[in-house]
């Protein structure tokens, strides 16, 4: 893989050696990624069109030569031999030899025979979101969502080929993030499916062609297509054709122990002895912890013994409540439900006359936070211990770069991604794939500086965190959200009186502070724990620097409160 090159599929700037250059004007910034991401020249029209759309200069050809001549002298500092040619519409990036990451990108990825190891040293040149330090005001969406729909589609050819050569559970981490809870991506189901089903998980699969096929009815009134029909069969153990696999009424197999919940043996043994006991069951905890992948080992396995008594319901879905009202005369023992953050106030009448019926199913819950109905059990998932943040980061890493071996020498920086981890699974298998990009001690040096803007959309897993982030964040109200920016904005843990005195201040008082604080510990955000000075509060480290690295514009903060004990 190059050393150097303009990158488009991430930051923008040079990377070289794995180290990011980049333009300190964000308008130059935005100018370099436009003409390092068109094949040809850029109109000057085009060029104003964008930067300046949302508030144009009052001389947007003398603000863009402006800009052309301070990006023109910066790739003379940077990029020797790299210049901006200007052509008779506009101006047009001579690289003099030199690569994008996006032609790296197209050229591996562009090649219908290309192996599993060519598409994912495709995908190890993204660094994240298109874009990722140009203000949204200043580039093209468009553009981008295109960029991503390639990504998408690299992506889903490289989860088939690991389907293909024997590695399923590798494919599942692959394609699993393009179907989170607003996909429709037909073919990115179909390949999530496939790959569930090579791996011995027919449960897990026959619940997202469920969750799919109910997204598909209720937002497009349509069918699942072809692909998926085919997988569905395959989950019943059936060819497409309709003939039986292993037999007529053969089961398939168990989901097979080992590595799919690393850390978590406790938590799967004391949620199922609390299914055993108790009706409803909800699992909470802060996104990227594994409450979904929880539920739905806890699923698969009891749909793998019983398939008719097993269900799996999205509470996204609008059919949601009529499915809960019908469960009792369904038959169904055990109900797994997703989504539960999306309708809370909707569904909780349902779920409670649910639970009081007779024939009630036991009900599973995935959330992040309970639902507060009368029988609810409630267990917190927490962050994984150093030990397993550790273990979990070597296997992911030895698995995005095979050979890769990590030595004594290497520990410091492994305990220095661990600690910006802080033990969620999501954010430890987001760092472990970046070491495909960047060199480990570059890779901790950036996770220290900046962790928010190195995971954001970086990966898959990246995605599916940021996407959990931004859920809860979006159910809070404007005084949570307030207080939740204050408190990332503290460097440490604290106490409810610091966050009273640090964090209060118009428009927040004393009542909004205790209030908000106790709805973000609800939320999981917040997360409280004792010590030797009494209960004290933090946020986790990766959650804090996704909520400064989206939302730290909105925070108001109030004047610095002196001699405030921590």
């Amino acid at each position: 893989m190059n050393e150097e090159f303009v990158g488009v599929l991430g930051p923008i700037g040079l990377v070289r050696g794995g180290v990011l250059h980049s333009p300190p004007s964000p308008v130059v910034r935005a100018l370099l990624g436009m003409l390092a991401a068109s094949p040809g020249p850029l109109a000057t029209e085009s060029l104003i069109e964008v930067v300046w759309r949302h508030k144009p200069p009052r001389d947007p050809r003398g603000a863009l030569h402006l800009a052309v001549c301070r990006l023109r002298g910066w790739l003379r500092e940077t990029a020797a031999g790299s210049r901006i040619v200007t052509v008779a519409s506009g101006y047009h990036l001579d690289l003099d030899g030199g690569v994008t990451d996006l032609t790296l990108f197209r050229a591996e990825a562009s090649r219908p025979d290309a192996s599993l190891e060519s598409l994912s040293d495709s995908l190890a040149l993204w660094r994240g979101r298109p874009f990722a330090n140009v203000p949204g005001k200043r580039f093209d969406s468009r553009l981008v969502d295109s960029l991503l729909a390639e990504r998408d589609d690299v992506t889903r050819r490289a989860a088939r080929a690991a389907i293909e050569q024997g590695a399923p559970e590798l494919a599942i981490r692959l394609i699993e993030p393009l179907c989170h809870f607003e996909s429709l991506d037909e073919a990115a189901h179909g390949v999530l499916m496939e790959a569930l089903v090579a791996a011995g998980r027919q449960g897990t699969a026959t619940m997202v062609y469920d969750r799919i096929r109910q997204r598909l009815a209720v937002e497009l009134g349509i069918e699942p297509g072809t692909q998926l029909q085919q997988a569905h069969l395959a989950c019943l153990g059936r060819s497409a054709a309709g003939g039986p696999r292993g037999g007529e009424g053969a089961k398939p197999p168990r989901p097979r122990p080992g590595g799919r919940a690393l850390g978590r043996e406790s938590d799967v043994a004391q949620v199922a002895g609390l299914l055993a006991g108790h009706h409803m069951v909800t699992v909470i905890g802060p996104p990227g912890v594994g409450k979904t992948r929880l539920a739905l080992e806890l699923f698969a396995e009891a749909a793998d013994q019983d398939r008719d008594g097993v269900r799996y319901l999205s509470l996204s879905e609008a059919t949601a409540e009529k499915e809960l009202e019908r469960l009792p005369e369904t038959g169904t023992e055990l109900v797994v439900i997703d989504d539960c953050d999306s309708r809370p106030d909707l569904v909780r009448g349902p779920l409670a006359r649910l639970l009081m019926s007779r024939r009630s199913p036991t009900v599973l819950l995935a959330a992040h936070r309970p639902l507060g109905i009368s029988g609810e059990v409630t267990w917190a998932m927490r962050p994984l211990d150093p030990e397993a943040t550790e273990t979990l980061l070597r296997r992911r890493a030895a698995e995005a770069v095979p050979g890769l071996s990590l030595t004594a020498k290497d520990r410091p920086h492994v305990w220095s991604l661990c600690r910006q981890a802080d033990g969620l699974p999501a954010v430890v298998e987001s760092l472990a794939a970046l070491l495909r990009t960047f060199p480990l001690p570059v890779l901790a040096e950036h996770a220290v500086a900046d962790l928010g803007s190195l995971i954001d959309g970086a990966n898959p897993s990246a995605v599916l965190f940021g996407s959990g982030v931004h859920q809860v964040w979006r159910g809070l109200t404007s005084s949570q959200q307030l207080l939740l920016l204050r408190l990332a904005g503290l460097p440490h843990d604290f106490s409810v009186e610091c966050a009273i005195a640090v964090c209060g201040g118009a428009p927040l008082d004393h009542r909004m502070v205790l209030n908000s604080l106790a709805a973000l510990v609800d939320n999981c955000l917040v997360l409280p724990y004792e010590s030797g000075s009494g209960r004290r509060y933090r946020l986790l480290t990766p959650i804090r620097a996704m909520i400064l690295h989206h939302y730290a514009e909105q925070a108001l903060l109030p004047e610095p409160v002196p001699a405030v004990a921590r």
